[in-house]
């Protein structure tokens, strides 16, 4: 029997496949003395068929000892919330879980929710944070911290990161730098100031909703680049954007023979801007291995 003094906070965890697998270790471990994890099961294809597997973090959980692991399809599940709300947890944390948490789930947690969102909020508010800063050419990104309310990525900052960009980040690079942060900042710094009653969702900052930037979700479509129409700097933005999903694609028309030219779309995984007064005949000449586009701003994309 342990005292009240001494009771070990119960956690409940929430989060998107994704963002389990780069910070599940470090803040499973934590869990694990709270044995509560949930996760929403795996979609994955076979054959046309559409089928649902366990996740990485599941078998992780499994493999620490985790006893309670629920896989509810929707955070709305009544018997997913009567089975929390059976639990009692002292906290929750969520990790892009991408669904909506209803009233009585947030309404559980005698400390709240804590939420980990890869933006330096309210900047990029919604479901693709990390895209959307590189492709607006962002110079820095950061990790945030909040407590989660009823309105998307608007609750209290509970802590931020900040983290300079240098142009060469890719989205898949960036979320997993800013989740494995993330998770050490949880388990360092906010889980001991929440436990000692220093940091509460009402002692916590509001975000100025006068800088608030929306992030909403990537079309298949927005991966295709124009040289015509955007500069070496936007082509090589959306290439570090989209290199996860969509991936970036350009249209090339290719001809060798009296055929008229065939016209491909080719995706693109890399690309560097330099300035046209250092590329030779010999480097513009180029064909293969790499495309040069010269740009009127006196610049210059190669896209690999």
């Amino acid at each position: 029997q342990r005292s009240a003094a001494c009771r070990v906070p119960r956690l409940a965890r929430v989060c998107s496949r994704r963002a389990a697998e780069v910070m599940g270790s470090s803040v499973l471990k934590e869990v694990l003395r709270a044995r509560r994890v949930t996760q929403s099961p795996k979609k994955v294809s076979k054959k046309g068929k559409l089928l649902l597997t366990q996740t990485a973090v599941h078998d992780l959980a499994e493999e620490l000892g985790v006893p309670s692991i629920m896989a509810p399809e929707s955070a709305r599940d009544a018997s997913f919330l009567d089975d929390l709300e059976a639990l009692a947890p002292d906290l929750c944390i969520t990790a892009a879980y991408g669904q909506y948490l209803p009233k009585r789930f947030l309404e559980m947690p005698k400390m709240g929710t804590l939420n980990l969102h890869p933006s330096l909020l309210p900047r990029w508010r919604g479901a693709a944070p990390v895209q959307r800063a590189l492709e607006a050419g962002d110079e820095e990104t950061g990790i945030s911290i909040l407590y989660t309310v009823a309105k998307m990525d608007a609750g209290p900052i509970a802590l931020q990161r900040t983290m300079k960009l240098d142009g060469r980040e890719t989205s898949e690079m960036l979320l997993d730098t800013l989740f494995t942060q993330g998770a050490e900042l949880l388990v360092d710094e906010v889980f001991p100031r929440v436990f000692s009653g220093e940091l509460t969702q009402d002692s916590a900052p509001e975000q100025d909703e006068s800088f608030v930037t929306k992030a909403p979700l990537i079309t298949k479509l927005e991966g295709q680049l124009w040289p015509h129409n955007e500069t070496a700097k936007q082509m090589r933005d959306k290439i570090r954007a989209f290199s996860g999903w969509p991936t970036a694609t350009l249209p090339i028309a290719c001809t060798g023979s009296a055929a008229p030219p065939q016209g491909y779309r080719i995706k693109v995984y890399g690309a560097d801007i330099m300035e046209t007064a250092e590329l030779s005949a010999e480097e513009l000449a180029r064909p293969v291995e790499e495309l040069i586009y010269l740009k009127p701003e006196k610049a210059a994309v190669a896209v690999r």
